[in-house]
This record gives C-alpha cells, sequence and structure tokens, in this order.
C-alpha cells in the first residue's frame, strides 16, 4: 500500500475509536467539530487555511446576502475558490492543494454547499402547513456551522450527510440504541475486500498502464488488466466505507426507524410514522440513510445508471438534490461536469466523466430498442447478459483507468491501447439522441 493508504487507514482507525467515546457524550456536535478540525491540523498543518477560507467566505455570504439568492451565490462562490486553491500553486508561493488537504476540501465543498440549501429550504417553506417534505428542524448558529464543516466524521473519506442528519444523531433514544449489529456486517465484509484489495493492488500495478509494455499483450489481456485495475479500485473503496459508515452508525448519523423508510441523505420519507416513531425506544432501527454503497448493483446491475447510482450514493444524492434537479437544461451533462470539477482538474476526471453523460444517452437509446417484456418486467435474459457482459461491465472498468490515471497523456496512452472503443460507441448515439429529441412544448403565456 501507498503512504497516503497508511495515513487513511490511520485516520479511519482513530476516527473509528473516537467515535466509541464521542457516542456518550450528551450534545457531540462542537466536540466532533473540534476534534476533526485538530486531525486536520495534524494531517496538513498550514494548509488548513484553505478550508478555513472557504469557511469564513462562506458563512459571510449566508449572514448577509439576499435570502432568495445565497444558495446560487454559496455554490458559485464555492467552486471557483476550489478552483483558485487547485491552481494557486502555480501563481503564488504556496505549496499544491493535493492529496488529504484535498480530500478536505472537497468533503468541506460538499457540507457548505449543502447546509446553504438546507437552510434556504427551510426558510422558503416555514410556512407551509402540512409540508411533504422534511426541512431543517433547528437553524445552526456560526460555531455549529464550523463544527458540521470540520466534524471528524466523514472529514476525511466521506460519505457526505447533511446538517439535519447531525441534529437527529443528537437524539437521546439513540445513546440506549446498540450499533453492534450494523458495524459488525460491515467489518464482515472486511474479511474478503480487505485480501482481494492487497492481492491485486500488489499484482497488478495500476503504473503498468502507463507503460509500453501495455502495447506487447493483446487487446484481450488489455482489458482482462483494465477490470483487475478496477477491482483494486473498487476493494479499496468497499474496505474503507465500511468502516466510514460504521463510525456514522456508531455516532447514530443516518439512523432512523426502519417503519420511516429512510431514504440516503433525505432521511425518513414516512414523515407521519417517523413523528410517531422518532422518540421511541427500542424499535428496529435502519441505517439505509448512510448506506453509502450497494455492492450488489455495483457489480451486477443491468446498466450505466443503476451502477452509478449504487456508487457513493450520499454524493450522487448531493447532487441530484443540489444539481440535476435545479437545473433547466441538459442536466446529465452539467451534473457530470460538476462532479467532475468537484473531484479535481485532471484531464483523466472530465474524460471519464463526459463520457459517462454519453453512456446515459447510449443506454437510453438501446433500451428502447430492446423494451422490457411486459409479462416478466425485465428485459431478455440474452441481452441482459450480453449488454451487461460487454458494453455496461467493459464500460465501467475503461472509465475507472480514466480515473485513476488522471493525466491527459496516461489515460490516452491507455485509451489508444483498446482503440478508444467506449466513447467512439457513444458519439453516434449521443448524436441520435440530441436530434431526435422532442423539444418540451412552451408554457403558455397568461392573457392579461
Amino acid at each position: 500500500m501507498s503512504k497516503d493508504d497508511w495515513i487513511y487507514t490511520g485516520l479511519l482507525l482513530f476516527s473509528f475509536a473516537a467515535s466509541c467515546y464521542v457516542r456518550k457524550i450528551g450534545s457531540n456536535i462542537v466536540p466532533s467539530g473540534v476534534l476533526g478540525f485538530a486531525m486536520a491540523l495534524f494531517i496538513i498543518g498550514p494548509k488548513i487555511a484553505y478550508s478555513l477560507g472557504i469557511c469564513a467566505i462562506a458563512v459571510l455570504i449566508q449572514q448577509f446576502a439576499d435570502k432568495k439568492k445565497t444558495p446560487f451565490y454559496v455554490f458559485l462562490t464555492t467552486f471557483t475558490y476550489l478552483m483558485f486553491v487547485r491552481f494557486a500553486h502555480y501563481f503564488l508561493p504556496v505549496k499544491e492543494v493535493a492529496s488529504h488537504t484535498n480530500v478536505i476540501q472537497l468533503i468541506i465543498t460538499l457540507r457548505i454547499i449543502g447546509i446553504t440549501f438546507e437552510e434556504n429550504d427551510a426558510w422558503l417553506h416555514k410556512n407551509d402547513e402540512a409540508p411533504t417534505k422534511r426541512y431543517l428542524t433547528q437553524l445552526p448558529s456560526v460555531l455549529e456551522k464550523f463544527a458540521y464543516f470540520y466534524h471528524f466524521c466523514g472529514l476525511f473519506t466521506g460519505p457526505y450527510y447533511t446538517y439535519q442528519m447531525l441534529i437527529d444523531s443528537q437524539n437521546p433514544v439513540l445513546k440506549a440504541w446498540d450499533p453492534t449489529p450494523e458495524v459488525k456486517s460491515r467489518f464482515q465484509r472486511l474479511l474478503w475486500s480487505v485480501p482481494v484489495f492487497v492481492i491485486t493492488n500488489h499484482y497488478f500495478p495500476l503504473d503498468t498502464l502507463r507503460s509500453d509494455a501495455i502495447w506487447e499483450v493483446s487487446f484481450f489481456t488489455r482489458l482482462v488488466y483494465a477490470a483487475l485495475i478496477f477491482v483494486v479500485f473498487k476493494t479499496r473503496v468497499y474496505s474503507a466505507w465500511a468502516i466510514a459508515e460504521s463510525i456514522c452508525v456508531i455516532l447514530g448519523i443516518g439512523i432512523y426507524p426502519a417503519a420511516s423508510n429512510p431514504k440516503i441523505i433525505v432521511g425518513p420519507s414516512d414523515l407521519k410514522t417517523f413523528g410517531e416513531l422518532q422518540n421511541k425506544e427500542y424499535i428496529e432501527m435502519s441505517s439505509d440513510a448512510i448506506v453509502n454503497l450497494d455492492i450488489p448493483k455495483v457489480e451486477f446491475s443491468d446498466g450505466f445508471r443503476d451502477g452509478m447510482k449504487a456508487w457513493n450514493r450520499s454524493v450522487q444524492t448531493w447532487l441530484a438534490l443540489y444539481v440535476h434537479s435545479r437545473v433547466k437544461v441538459m442536466r446529465v451533462e452539467t451534473t457530470m461536469l460538476v462532479s467532475a470539477v468537484w473531484h479535481g482538474t485532471y484531464a483523466g476526471y472530465f474524460m471519464s466523466f463526459g463520457v459517462v453523460a454519453m453512456c446515459a444517452i447510449l443506454e437510453d437509446v438501446i433500451f428502447k430498442l430492446v423494451p422490457v417484456d411486459p409479462n416478466t418486467g425485465v428485459r431478455p435474459q440474452w441481452f441482459r447478459i450480453l449488454y451487461t457482459h460487454t458494453i455496461r461491465c467493459r464500460g465501467f472498468e475503461m472509465l475507472a483507468t480514466g480515473f485513476l490515471l488522471k493525466n491527459a497523456s496516461d489515460v490516452h496512452h491507455f485509451w489508444s491501447s483498446i482503440y478508444y472503443w467506449l466513447p467512439l460507441l457513444c458519439i453516434p448515439f449521443y448524436i441520435y439522441s440530441v436530434r431526435t429529441a422532442t423539444p418540451k412544448p412552451k408554457r403558455s403565456q397568461k392573457v392579461e
């Protein structure tokens, strides 16, 4: 494992131990924020100034800007700042934002924008008599905002969670709830994910894709190697998030009555049942609101869309809530662009996420050509096997290499060895979809 892997492992294990103690504290939001800030300061030192800067700017905008426009101002400012700090080392005498510093910046970016929308939505719907959604129940103070930004749970790895979820975790009922079964189920994952990661990471290094040796093997071997690199990547994430989710569970973040049908990030969807059960002890609880991976769907879903939705579900939901549902045109493309910018400035991110948008269109067109059987509710088995094990699985593996190789030259080096098969396959379908798209009817103007 790399030095960064060992540091992340240490951070996760320390956070896990700390969560067992913090859980016993009555109101632990501020102490958890102080602990997270101390951990960040210890790991990245003076570079913590990068994240402190945008936290201070965002809070000032939240306090003094026009409430209706605050989310737009914060969103634009936060991403502009994120781009600025990533390029600052080119023209200022400062160190590059990379590794742990970058991860902290990413997580805090999500939290800043998320809490801004939470506050704004609560303000917009404060007079609703019978709300169909659950809005922020308690506005945070400035100190509590900073505590949320630097809360140690998820600060270095994710998952993302809302401020409302953090408030809900302070429910005294959760102190009496035993998280052991939930934690145990996640640690059982480590029994297979860690060994697979260690073995595949040792025998199938990423640098092979950067070397000329990749041209000396057959096209089929290159695809197999990409698949194994994807295994390394997946098992690394499976392992890290098993521990990260366990920390959330111990702290009560994302834990709701099972009967309230909790959803990722959103929390309870059955508000009436939640209202009846939220203060009752010894009832069945669910951690679905914080489950960041649906591994069976990641591995075996029929298509790109389902596979993407099952991966890093908290960030996927963040993108859906605060980007996809709020833009009017080219929603998929805009969402993928924001996701690429958030991840970093490497060309590989934009190449991969750009192709993802086309893959979604490709899939839509193909699925229309092979519709679901009305009797069985699924597409023909021959098609599902063929599509899953060719375009879907091999496509995800190719996209993962772009994400991991990062640099344009390295991505081109490998993608050209497999003849850019996925983008070349997607482009005609994308053009066809755009040209045949039915324009939405214009809203009729009111006659005065």
